[in-house]
């Protein structure tokens, strides 16, 4: 890869300093296992009326305070924006504040934008709960909206002009990039073991503790011990 490319992370956060914090905290680790992926920038998103100050001490962290409330839906596609066509990023991985890295994440970031494949984006997320031997990534028909990344090019020929596209759909952006995925014929990547965990059970959009405790029963997610060297592997 070139290297004057332009890599970025954006962070969406809300009103969970509690989370948000311990995804700045999985960002440290996974940059101590993939140092190569260093990003450029940093740039944290805090909608308004939450409340919320974040004080970076890092030179590299830019921390965004939008005078108007986004929300769930506007407020990822605000952040790609910025880091794509004001900062000039040619590659982001965008989080949530919630969205936990395992250690290796950043290696399978890394693999993602060093590797020529069809697919459109990378999820960070799986639903695995099972994992067959020597299965490290597959691809999905869907969008997977925790922890992700993608090119400039995806995002200005695909995601930004499809962006909620299809507002009759029950929820938001990801379900329209998931219509527009089954109707083009594209695919993405996850890995066979989810590279991000989900801490949200307390004051999420569209999730209770409730309904947490029973989508995320028998999860799994990888941690150090499951830390794979991320090399040439077929899909």
């Amino acid at each position: 890869m070139d290297k004057t490319t332009m890599r970025t992370i954006t962070i969406a956060a809300y009103r969970r300093p509690e989370y948000l914090q311990q995804v700045l905290e999985s960002l440290t680790e996974a940059e101590r296992y993939c140092p190569e992926f260093k990003p450029d920038h940093i740039i944290i998103g805090i909608d308004s009326g939450t409340g919320l100050e974040v004080h970076a001490d890092e030179s590299d962290i830019e921390v965004i305070y939008w005078p108007e409330h986004l929300g769930v839906n506007e407020h990822p596609r605000r952040l790609l924006q910025y880091a794509f066509m004001e900062l000039g990023s040619d590659f982001n991985l965008h989080l949530e504040d919630d969205t936990v890295l395992s250690p290796d994440a950043l290696r399978l970031a890394m693999w993602f934008q060093r590797t020529p494949t069809p697919a459109i984006t990378l999820s960070l997320y799986s639903p695995s709960k099972a994992v067959a031997e020597n299965e490290v990534v597959r691809y999905r028909q869907d969008f997977g909206a925790w922890g992700w990344c993608c090119t400039r090019a995806v995002w200005l020929r695909l995601l930004a002009p499809y962006w909620n596209y299809k507002r009759d759909l029950p929820i938001g952006w990801d379900w329209s990039i998931s219509k527009l995925m089954a109707e083009k014929g594209l695919r993405a990547i996850e890995p066979a073991l989810s590279r991000v965990r989900n801490i949200g059970r307390e004051k999420g959009t569209y999730q209770t503790p409730e309904g947490y405790d029973r989508d995320f029963a028998g999860q799994t997610w990888a941690g150090i011990e499951h830390m794979q060297e991320i090399g040439d592997f077929r899909l």
